[in-house]
C-alpha cells in the first residue's frame, strides 16, 4: 500500500463526512437530544449523593420525568435522595429576580430502576477492528502514553490529559478503537491547548481523524462522527478549516496500521505508531 493510496483513503472518507455534515441532524441525534433535554445537570454535591447511594447510576431523573420519557419506575424501588433548591421570585417588577432561599429533599431514580422503551442512544461505531485494535494499543504504549481502563458513566467513553488516556470499561471493540483514535488525536494535536472557545475545533479534529481511520479499516461509522461533531457545534466549515491537520494525522496513523501490518504477515517485521507529531 503506497502513501498515495493512504491519501486517497483519507480524501474519500473526508468527502463522505462532509456529505453527512451537510445532511443536517440525523433522526437519531434529534431523538437523543430531545431525550437528554429532560435530564437535569446536577450540582457536585448532588452528584456525590447519587454516587454514594447508587454507584452504578448512569441516567437519573425524577418520577414524573421518567413518565414523560415513556418509562415507569418499578414498584418498590427506593429513590436516590438529592437536595432540590427552593426558589423565591419577588412579586413586584423591581424584585422579580429568582433566588434560592432553601433546599428540600427530593428523590430521583436511575434508568435501571425503570421499565419501558429504551432511551434513544447516540450513534455508535460498529463492526470488528480485528488486529488493528491490538496494534493501536501497542502504538499508544510505544509513545509513552499511559492507557487505563476505568469505570464510568455511559456517555463518557474516554478522555485524555497530558500523556494519559482513559477509556471506559465495557465498550465494544469497534467503539474502543474509535475512542482510542479520538483521544490519541487529542494527545498529538491538542496536548497543551485549553484555549477558551476552541472546543469545537478540537472535537471536530479528533472525531474526524477517528472517522477516517475507522472508514479505512472497514468499520461501520453509522453517522456517529457527524452527530458527534454537530453536538459540539461543528459543521462543514469547521471541518474544512482543519482539513490539512486532519489529513496528515489520519494518514500517519493509517501508514502504521495498514502498511506494517501487511508486511508483518510475511516478514515478521514489528509494528510501530511512533511517528513524528503533526505540526500544531
Amino acid at each position: 500500500m503506497t502513501e498515495s493510496h493512504d491519501v486517497r483513503l483519507v480524501r474519500t472518507a473526508i468527502d463522505r463526512l462532509v456529505e453527512e455534515l451537510e445532511a443536517g441532524q440525523s433522526v437519531r441525534l434529534r431523538a437523543y437530544l430531545s431525550a437528554m433535554a429532560r435530564f437535569h445537570r446536577y450540582s457536585l454535591g448532588n452528584v456525590l449523593l447519587i454516587s454514594l447511594s447508587c454507584p452504578h447510576a448512569t441516567r437519573v431523573a425524577g418520577y414524573n420525568a421518567w413518565r414523560k420519557l415513556g418509562r415507569q419506575v418499578r414498584k418498590g424501588e427506593r429513590g436516590i435522595r438529592i437536595l432540590a433548591p427552593v426558589v423565591y421570585r419577588g412579586e413586584d417588577e423591581t424584585s422579580r429576580a429568582e433566588r434560592v432561599v432553601a433546599f428540600r429533599t427530593a428523590y430521583v431514580f436511575d434508568v435501571s430502576q425503570t421499565d419501558g422503551p429504551p432511551l434513544p442512544e447516540f450513534a455508535r461505531v460498529g463492526g470488528e477492528p480485528g488486529p488493528y485494535l491490538t496494534r493501536l494499543r501497542a502504538g499508544i504504549a510505544e509513545r509513552g502514553i499511559a492507557l487505563q481502563y476505568v469505570d464510568g458513566p455511559a456517555g463518557l467513553e474516554g478522555w485524555s490529559a497530558g500523556g494519559r488516556i482513559a477509556v471506559r470499561r465495557g465498550l465494544r471493540p469497534a467503539e474502543e478503537f474509535s475512542v482510542l483514535l479520538h483521544e490519541l488525536t487529542h494527545e498529538w494535536l491538542h496536548g497543551g491547548d485549553r484555549e477558551a472557545g476552541r472546543t469545537t475545533i478540537r472535537e471536530t479534529e479528533a472525531e474526524a481523524v477517528a472517522f477516517v481511520v475507522c472508514q479505512a479499516i472497514g468499520l461501520e461509522t453509522n453517522g456517529a462522527a457527524a452527530d458527534y461533531i454537530r453536538l459540539y457545534a461543528g459543521d462543514r466549515k469547521t471541518l474544512l478549516a482543519s482539513l490539512d491537520r486532519i489529513q496528515r494525522t489520519a494518514a500517519m496513523i493509517l501508514d502504521d496500521l495498514l502498511d506494517p501490518y501487511e508486511r508483518s504477515a510475511t516478514t515478521g517485521e514489528p509494528l510501530s505508531l511512533v511517528v513524528q507529531r503533526p505540526a500544531a
